[in-house]
Formats: C-alpha cells, structure tokens, sequence
C-alpha cells in the first residue's frame, strides 16, 4: 500500500530572498601572475604547468592517480556555470604536509591545435587559452590514513571540456638535499561536462545532499548572514548562490533511521504573470531489484510541492532575476535495505514542461 511521507520544507520569504543574488563568486577567474610568487612557488607551479602542457596532446594511460568528482553545478555570472569538484587523494601518495596544484580547463579547438602543432614539429608552439586555470598551495597535513580531499570551483560556458590537473609534494620553501629524490608529478586529464543554465529551458543545479555531523548529529548546512568572502567561496565552494554553505555527503548511503535531506535550485521556470512561478515537484522512490522480473519496483512517493503565488508570497519575481531554491526532507525508517532511485519531477505547469532528475541512494542497516 502506497503512504505520502509527510513533506518538511523550510522555503520561507527569507529563505528565498537569501537566493535573489546568483552570481557565486571565485577566487581565481584567472590566476594571479605567476612573477608575484616567491621564487620556491614559481619553481613548483611552472614545473606543474610545463608537465600539464606536455600531456594535453598525449592520451591517457594508466589508472588514475587520483579521483575527480563531487561536481556540482549552478547558474555562474554572465552566460557561465559555476561548478564545484573535489579531488579524492591516497593519503600514501602524499609525503609533505602541503601539496602544490595546478588546474586548466581546456576546449577541444585548444587541444587539437596543441596536438596538430606537435605533430607537425611547429617550431612555435600556439598560445595555451584555457577556459578556466587555477592554482593553489593546500595544506593537507600528514600522517593520517583517511582520503584527502581538496574542493574547489571553475566557472565555464556550457560546453564539453577536458580537465588538466597536476598535484605535487610542495616542499615549502625549505631546502633540499641534492641527493633526495625529486617530489614525482601526479597527472589526471579527465572529460566535463559543464550545463547550460543559460538557454530559457527549465533546469536545475544539481541535487546536493549535506553531510551530517557525526557528534551532534546535525546537517552540514549553513545559512549564511553575510557574503562569502572570494577567498571563503574558494575554500567552500558547495555554497550555493553565496547564501547556503554546505559541506556535501560525498556518499549515497544512508541508515534507516537517517533522513534524505535534498537542496537545489530551480531555474527558467515558466511564468503566467511573468513574476510568479506555477511549478509542482513530485517525489517517487523506486526499489532496485536485479533479481526480479522487472530492474525497479515502485516503493513510495511524497505529496508534491506546490510552488506558486499562493505558497511563495509576496517579493518573489521572476522577472528581476530571481530563483527558485527547493529542500526536500524524508525519513528513511519506513525503507527496506537495499538500492533505490528517486525520481524528482518537476512539472512546469506555466511552461508545459516536465523535467526528471534522479538520485540513486542505498539503506543499510544501523
């Protein structure tokens, strides 16, 4: 027997007002010139930047040194996206307590440029255009057994891309022995796919879940009283629309006695009145089931959210730009163990468009 989970949500009028701005900010749009480093980092950075450049035209080989994902992406300022990653590091593979890295985005015109200049044994090599370049000495301790994660963010027009990341052993500025052994580059190139929250079509950032503490118990989420700062958006880049800083669950498991807690937001919603939303938002959770006849049973749903002028209220207006934050709440203690997929559909009643996004998640036992 079908049973609607009770709907929590907090989208209040302040709530929403928290979203009105949706322009994230980045540290490093393009990096700082390289000269105004002290001469240890230069000699790191553009060690890191000559090794990226000599892989662009070359494939990739071997198992990846470590991992790129966590994207989550949102509206970006003037036709781009902001999307925030994380990189999953072998503690082992690091031996200093600070590694240096070294990021560019790159477009296929770029690479094959590269590619067709080394080919054809060009004594000029073209200019390097990245998309997107970042770099960063990060303090990532040592000594401990857990994966180091560094998070950070670019900003892109829709578009596929390859990622270029170069991580080393930073030694700080402290002086070598001439007989050590020189800190081994670890290269990743990896495909992007960034959104295109620009084209009119009804879209959402991605569905970000916090993490929860595990002393109190509490979400990973924070609404923000005053701006991030640049240099607090780099460090904290799950912030959505510099309001809603979260630290996201990077896994999809959860006990049955955890809540599903979901935050996104919605963009390029119709509007009959040009200011108001009419948008409802369904919720149905489907079962895996690799042993039965069919791959997925349907388990539950909650009752939909309704987001027009009759539960926004008054200030909310399309027309100056402002969007649609959703949260969605659901305890998880009526749930068998196992896989499941949620379906979140939204029905744009003022578009006459739909648009499903899915979150795969696991119950376990406590």
């Amino acid at each position: 027997m079908t049973q609607n989970f009770q709907t929590f949500r907090f989208v209040t009028l302040l709530f929403i007002a928290a979203f009105f701005l949706t322009t994230p900010s980045v540290a490093a749009q393009e990096p700082e010139g390289v000269d105004q480093l002290e001469d240890w980092q230069q000699e790191e950075l553009v060690s890191l930047m000559e090794e990226t450049r000599q892989t662009v035209s070359e494939p990739s080989s071997g198992p990846a040194p470590f991992e790129l994902g966590g994207f989550a992406s949102q509206l970006g300022p003037d036709g781009n996206a902001y999307m925030a990653y994380t990189l999953t590091i072998d503690p082992s593979k690091i031996s200093t307590p600070t590694v240096a890295m070294y990021f560019t985005l790159l477009d296929p015109a770029t690479i094959a440029a590269l590619s067709t200049a080394e080919n054809e044994d060009s004594d000029e090599a073209p200019e390097l255009l990245p998309v997107f370049e970042d770099y960063d000495f990060v303090d990532v301790g040592s000594g401990g057994t857990e994966p180091i994660r560094i998070s950070r963010a670019f900003i892109a027009p829709g578009g596929e891309y390859e990622a270029f990341i170069a991580i080393r052993d930073s030694n700080g500025g402290e002086d070598v022995e001439d007989a050590a052994v020189p800190s081994a580059s670890m290269l990743l190139r990896q495909p992007v796919s960034v959104p295109d929250f620009w084209n009119g079509r009804l879209q959402t950032s991605t569905v970000i879940i916090p993490a929860v503490d595990e002393i109190s118990g509490a979400l990973q989420l924070e609404q923000l009283q005053v701006p991030l700062t640049p240099e607090q958006q780099k460090l904290s880049p799950y912030t959505i629309s510099n309001s809603i800083r979260i630290e996201p669950k990077f896994d999809r498991v959860f006990a049955k006695e955890d809540e599903l807690f979901l935050i996104y937001v919605v963009y390029n919603p119709g509007s009959r009145d040009g200011a108001m939303p009419d948008l409802q938002i369904e919720y149905n959770f489907y079962q895996q089931t690799p042993d039965g006849p069919e791959p997925e049973e349907f388990f539950n749903k909650t009752q939909p959210q309704e987001f027009n002028a009759e539960t926004i209220g008054l200030g909310f207006d399309l027309s100056m730009g402002h969007t649609l934050p959703i949260t969605q709440q659901v305890p998880l203690r009526n749930f068998p163990t196992g896989d499941f997929r949620l379906e979140i559909k939204l029905i744009d009643n003022a578009g006459s468009t739909e648009l499903i996004n899915d979150v795969m998640f696991t119950v376990e036992e406590a």
